[in-house]
């Protein structure tokens, strides 16, 4: 018994033995952690791909836990530094209330901030670098000032009638690239002949727009071009280009509300032995033959007309010589009285009617007086009118 007994200790010790070493492999293995020693680093937080808009601020995360070396950033492959003031670019700080917080903020972004950025943080003490996915900043700009290259030495060109015109506008800077549109003196989209073309700047962060536009000009008038982009749909505007058609003059406009009246002139200068002619759109009024035109009770009706004067040039024959389109401009809508509908509602009515007759007979001796009665609605129906006389 007692030898076998001893069999069965010595068959026990090797067992013993390989369980230490076991214990002792994994103690070699997590001695950093185990003793107090460096650890494996880690990051907490990575920065992810980014769009801003130039002019604000943009902050790209960075944090790592057990930090062991020193944080980085890189731009394009670029190293920034490891100083957290990044000297030598004076918009980026390397910031964080922490040692292991090492956020990239760059304030304000610019269009040559946008590329590929990294973080990463070196080795040491037997630790490895670490160094995250590369991520975009892309970065969104504004339109520059649109401008028609033909405005840029004189704001006015000459053409035949019937001839056309081409003209160019440019607008640079923007991301996305910018949208350019055409506009008369009106405020009208002009949509005839435009083609448009979008070509990379040299600095290939931001674009060039061009547009041209052809077309035929039927008169005088203003031209303007828009650009804007999805991130700034407010766009700007170019200075205006007029157009002027040789032997017309430029279309003026003037804007009234219901009830307006209006004198036009037909030249500045008063003229006793010449004939004038006038027309509203191309129809003639054959009754005015004087220097000026006399417009009363303007009404929406009359919106977008065209009021032409012409006379008689050296040669004998008729000239336009002043165009002015006539503008309507709503005014507030009023709410119209309500119209009895029974007998005894007429009766009442009619008592209230005459007794302010009486009141206004006081002062009003024997004058005559039109009524209007106007009812301004959003819906085009026919109104229905009632008239109460006495």
């Amino acid at each position: 018994r007692k030898e076998h007994k001893l069999d069965q200790k010595m068959v026990q010790l090797p067992q013993h033995m390989f369980h230490v070493a076991i214990i002792l492999a994994a103690l070699l293995a997590t001695k950093h952690t185990a003793v107090g020693g460096p650890a494996r680093q880690y990051f907490l937080s990575t920065p992810h791909n980014t769009t801003v808009t130039a002019g604000h601020h943009a902050r790209l995360a960075c944090s790592v836990g057990n930090l062991a070396g020193t944080c980085q950033w890189t731009r394009d492959g670029f190293a920034l530094g490891t100083d957290r003031n990044l000297p030598g670019f004076s918009r980026y700080l390397m910031g964080g209330d922490r040692e292991e917080v090492c956020d990239l903020s760059i304030d304000p972004v610019l269009p040559l901030d946008e590329g590929e950025y990294r973080c990463q943080v070196s080795g040491g003490h037997g630790v490895g670098p670490i160094s995250s996915a590369p991520v975009t900043l892309s970065v969104n700009s504004e339109p520059g000032q649109p401008y028609i290259v033909q405005a840029r030495e004189e704001d006015m060109v000459e053409i035949k009638e019937g001839e056309e015109v081409e003209l160019e506008c440019q607008s640079q800077g923007g991301r996305p690239p910018a949208e350019i549109q055409w506009w008369d003196g009106e405020g009208r989209r002009i949509v005839s002949d435009v083609t448009e073309h979008v070509k990379r700047m040299e600095d290939r962060k931001t674009f060039k727009t061009v547009s041209t536009l052809q077309f035929r000009p039927t008169a005088g008038q203003q031209v303007k071009c828009s650009a804007h982009n999805d991130a700034f749909p407010a766009g700007k505007v170019s200075e205006p280009l007029t157009i002027r058609v040789k032997g017309q003059p430029t279309v003026e406009v003037k804007n009234l509300e219901d009830g307006d009246s209006i004198k036009i002139f037909c030249n500045e200068k008063e003229f006793t032995n010449k004939k004038f002619k006038w027309f509203i759109n191309d129809l003639e009024i054959f009754a005015e033959t004087k220097n000026v035109l006399e417009i009363h009770q303007f009404s929406k009706s009359y919106d977008k007309s065209r009021v032409k004067c012409s006379v008689k040039d050296r040669n004998g024959e008729d000239g336009v010589v002043r165009i002015v389109e006539l503008v309507h401009n709503p005014t507030s809508a009023r709410e119209p009285k309500v119209l009895p509908t029974t007998l005894k509602e007429i009766r009442t009515t009619k008592s209230s009617f005459n007794n302010d007759k009486k009141m206004a007979s006081t002062n009003v001796n024997k004058r005559k007086t039109m009524f209007t009665c106007v009812v301004e609605e959003g819906v085009a129906t026919e109104p229905k009118y009632v008239w109460i006389d006495g």
